[in-house]
């Protein structure tokens, strides 16, 4: 409702209907904030964030910051907006982004007002328009924009800039072809028209958080290394190899929450997030060679040394990449003949258990519900291969290449 409202205001601004656009405005203002729709997932920034992703709450708050900008534009020249509290996550480098998205989709919206103004060959209206978005293109190139749906944004402000140059030069001609002035009675000033305070405050945030994204990606490599290294210790039944490595994805975890990622919750659910999958990964599987069992939530948390909690996420994602490691299992172990049946029978419990559990969950985000065709993948490769060894324990003539089913 908040964006449908935010296209009407738009719409109605670009008619020149002020007031209806105040009228639509309004009507976003008086919405429950973002913070009492989320209700309780508001005190933990990652489920904030998570239910903001999932809500698309980027793209409100773009269209949001684009209607904003806009309007004031055409009441005062100027183009940065204020945001109200109501409509702020409080994740800096998220609403940051959301802002700076707001501002290039403004400027989208001042080359179609251009080309409108273009039909009366009112060229101080284009040429406003032009000289602030030349302003606003000037200050962007300083942002070191990395690969996203904001850089994404950016490369469209050049065709903008380029779309409001074509018309003032198309409406100068016209107006000489008409002998009419095309000369500005009155210079342009649009030095003011974007307050270089907040674009900075802006640029800065934003290199912070790309510095450290940086560093939390490369050293959470690390960690990922440390616990594939358990997992294949594991294969190989090397306990104390496994146990090492584990150990030292705890330490290289903690020590990357502590520097980056208790302070942001966008880089607790980025790249880390992924490294803290494959370290359940490993703690999961760990206990099933050890043991024979699936490690509950809170389980994996208590013999996982970590110093701060698990998200059920990186949990779930584990469990399921767990199945991958069970599958390789299942067929090493049918190499034994009928002596590993029992071995691949627990491993197709394991498996089925699994399968089971996510399939009753009522939403699996979009990096989850793709692990689930692998998981029936290899739910249904162990079945195969039980079926194989009962033909094989009577006589059959049948061959299977195992191997091959499963590295296929």
């Amino acid at each position: 409702a908040g964006r449908r409202l935010g296209y009407i205001a738009t719409a109605r601004l670009q008619r020149g209907d002020l007031e209806g656009a105040q009228s639509a405005l309004e009507q976003i203002n008086a919405m429950p904030s973002l913070a009492t729709a989320a209700g309780d997932l508001w005190s933990s920034p990652e489920r904030r964030l998570r239910f903001c992703e999932s809500c698309n709450v980027s793209g409100f708050l773009e269209v949001y910051v684009a209607t904003c900008a806009f309007q004031r534009f055409l009441q005062t020249g100027q183009l940065l907006p204020t945001v109200p509290t109501a409509w702020r996550t409080e994740i800096a480098e998220y609403d940051n982004e959301c802002y700076l998205m707001g501002l290039i989709a403004a400027l989208r919206e001042m080359e179609r007002y251009g080309v409108n103004r273009g039909q009366a060959l009112d060229l101080p209206s284009v040429e406003i328009c032009l000289r602030l978005g030349q302003s606003l293109e000037e200050v962007l190139m300083q942002f070191n924009f990395r690969n996203s749906a904001l850089r994404q944004r950016f490369d469209g402000v050049k065709y903008s800039v380029k779309r409001l140059e074509s018309l003032s030069y198309e409406i100068t001609m016209a107006r000489q072809r008409a002998g009419e002035p095309t000369s500005l009675e009155q210079p342009i000033a649009t030095e003011d028209a974007l307050e270089m305070e907040i674009l900075s405050d802006s640029k800065r945030l934003y290199e912070e958080f790309d510095e450290n994204r940086e560093q939390v990606m490369k050293r959470s490599r690390d960690v990922v290394k440390a616990a594939k290294n358990a997992i294949y210790a594991l294969q190989r039944e090397d306990w104390k190899r496994a146990d090492s490595q584990i150990q030292l994805c705890a330490d290289q975890a903690n020590a990357i929450y502590a520097d980056f990622a208790c302070n942001s919750p966008t880089l607790r659910l980025g790249f880390f997030s992924g490294a803290l999958e494959e370290m359940a990964e490993a703690l999961a599987y760990r206990a099933f060679r050890a043991d024979g069992k699936l490690l509950s939530l809170d389980d994996m948390q208590g013999v996982s040394g970590l110093q701060f909690p698990l998200l059920l996420m990186e949990y779930l994602g584990g469990i399921m990449d767990l199945t991958g490691e069970v599958g390789r299992l299942a067929i090493r172990s049918a190499g034994q003949g009928r002596d590993g049946e029992e071995n691949i029978k627990s491993c197709l419990t394991c498996v089925e258990a699994v399968y089971d559990g996510v399939s009753i969950l009522p939403y699996l985000p979009g990096s989850l519900s793709k692990k689930i065709g692998p998981l029936k993948g290899t739910l249904n490769k162990i079945e195969q291969v039980l079926y194989e060894l009962a033909l094989l324990s009577r006589g059959s003539a049948f061959a299977p290449k195992m191997q091959d089913e499963i590295d296929s």
